[in-house]
């Protein structure tokens, strides 16, 4: 027998390594397993490619400047943050009549949509009904809603997406389509005949008319829905059931009558009003989302519209939410609803008020797995600065370890740079978190209304939350 070397020389094997029988099922799953690599390589990362840039191809659609720089994708110009020029609703005024106690939860939506689809909002004010001492009117301001919320204008938005105007001073021929909001707000001006004059005068000019939950009420009193398909919440359906078609749905259009079942509803129901207009219009956002987890930070003093948007709007898209709370070091105002409970800048809590629990989970932030997310988003107003000061930052950078995509918007970027999660990265932002960007080795720049720059994605401030949607959407389907 020639030695190992010599064998080697003359290129004979050792009997060992001539004889040596494979295991065919190892082999056969090495094969399966080369298999599902190509696969994955030429199918799946090809095709999620393809789906995020065709989504932006959606997001263009509403005039906004997108462009790519370097690794950031920027959403820029002048139309961030304003009523956009392109759309179904563009060229076309939408009034929303509210009186004391409407829904803040579907203002705030209203707000942020109707000018991203190119319409222009008017809140007409019934203002002149007195209700509780608990909400009272203040001369000028128009009237609040359940939760606090004022319109004149809304307090982090300015009037760049929306007017607020006493109803008496608006005239019905101007309006293409009048929304009457939810909330108490619809049993407090269903006495009203000048709203029900200016309801009636808006649908025989051939406006659409809509309700949302107990805004159905004037509608009822105007006797508009006799006859017509109807949704509606339990303060009216049973009404509804005995003079229109009632349908137990989400959302429902008869020619120029939209009525939605709950708040919940209210981003389909932006969207049939979109149809009304276009027929042609197809929602290319809704379910996009589906199955994709996002954990949506909820600390005391959030942003409302922030977080209550955002959370309506993923509800729509199809994603999984996910409320994730902890202790803040302090408490500026109390809460509503009782002691275990969080507390946003205006009034807005978690659990939320107006969306019902079966829709979202709410558990510990440091209960949570970095297996159970694939975002996670950080509202603006005091909520970051409770992060910061409750050394919280740990946890973000254990989801950026992690690989997670984590979304930041208004001051949010703060507790980015706190974690030194922004270092060469181009964030969008609040000015108040310049400094805490530029310090820690990050690009800000108030021309952006959102950012993402790898797994890093930012929004610029409240008005700016529809582009920081369709950011953190983009980012997800990567």
């Amino acid at each position: 027998m020639c030695s190992k070397d010599t064998c080697r020389k003359i290129g004979v094997f050792e009997p060992s390594t001539v004889f040596k029988r494979r295991d065919p099922m190892k082999e056969l799953r090495r094969r399966f397993l080369r298999i599902g690599v190509f696969l994955f390589i030429f199918l799946f990362v090809p095709a999620n490619a393809a789906l995020a840039g065709s989504f932006l191809d959606v997001a263009k659609e509403t005039g906004i400047e997108i462009v790519q720089d370097g690794d950031a994708v920027l959403w820029q110009g002048k139309s961030g943050g304003q009523t956009k020029s392109q759309g179904p609703l563009a060229g076309k005024k939408v009034a929303a009549i509210v009186a004391s106690e409407f829904s803040d939860f579907q203002a705030y939506y209203l707000a942020s949509y109707i000018g991203e689809y190119g319409g222009t909002l008017d809140f007409l004010c019934v203002d002149w009904v007195t209700w509780k001492f608990t909400r009272p009117n203040v001369k000028d301001k128009g009237v609040q809603g359940m939760w606090g919320l004022s319109l004149d204008p809304i307090p982090v938005m300015g009037p760049a997406k929306h007017n607020c105007k006493n109803l008496g001073q608006a005239k019905a021929a101007d309006y293409d389509a009048v929304v009457i909001l939810g909330g108490h707000s619809g049993d407090v001006m269903v006495t009203e005949a000048k709203v029900m004059d200016f309801i009636k005068a808006a649908n025989q000019k051939g406006a659409v008319i809509g309700g949302i939950e107990a805004g159905i009420m004037p509608l009822i009193a105007t006797r508009l829905v006799e006859g017509k398909k109807t949704t509606g919440n339990c303060v009216v359906s049973y009404m509804l059931k005995k003079i229109s078609s009632f349908r137990d749905t989400p959302m429902v259009r008869d020619g120029n009558l939209i009525t939605a079942r709950d708040t919940v509803d209210t981003p389909a129901f932006v969207q049939e009003l979109c149809k009304a207009f276009d027929p042609a219009f197809v929602d290319k956002r809704r379910g996009i989302l589906a199955g994709k987890r996002i954990v949506m930070i909820a600390g005391e003093d959030f942003e409302d519209i922030e977080l209550v948007v955002p959370a309506m709007e993923f509800i729509h898209r199809g994603a999984q939410i996910t409320l994730a709370t902890f202790p803040a070091p302090m408490k500026s105002r109390p809460a509503l609803l009782g002691l275990d409970v969080v507390q946003g800048n205006f009034g807005c809590t978690v659990p939320f008020q107006e969306i019902p629990a079966s829709y979202y989970r709410i558990t510990k932030l440091s209960e949570i797995s970095m297996n159970d997310f694939d975002l996670v988003m950080i509202p603006g107003a005091f909520c970051p600065w409770n992060l910061v000061v409750s050394g919280r930052t740990e946890w973000l950078k254990q989801a950026d370890r992690a690989g997670k995509f984590i979304a930041a918007i208004c001051h949010a970027p703060i507790p980015l740079a706190a974690a030194d999660l922004v270092s060469g990265k181009k964030i969008a932002g609040w000015l108040a978190s310049k400094d805490s960007v530029e310090i820690m080795g990050g690009k800000y720049s108030s021309d952006y209304a959102a950012v993402v720059d790898g797994r890093i994605v930012t929004g610029r401030t409240p008005p700016e939350v529809p582009e920081f949607l369709d950011a953190i959407t983009y980012a997800l389907l990567q």
